[in-house]
């Protein structure tokens, strides 16, 4: 299922990938996953060949929000 997902995703091209919590969540659940399977080469939803997306943490503190905890996906040539 999870290759038949990448592999919509690649014949589509959207050039906006969207949907509620699809960065912190949704995204890199797939990717986590498809690791857990040992499927080293899953992750390519980018425009470029040969680019896997990886998944990098970041934290954001203030005193109005408090410590957030975020994710970047880089997915060359899609928002």
């Amino acid at each position: 299922m999870l290759e038949a997902w990448r592999d919509f995703v690649n014949e589509v091209d959207p050039d906006i990938i969207t949907g509620y919590n699809i960065v912190n969540f949704d995204l890199p659940y797939i990717i986590n996953r498809s690791l857990a399977l040992n499927m080293t080469k899953y992750a390519k939803f980018s425009r470029i060949n040969d680019s896997l997306s990886k998944i990098k943490s970041n934290t954001f503190s203030s005193k109005a929000l408090g410590t957030r905890e975020t994710k970047d996906i880089n997915i060359e040539g899609r928002v």
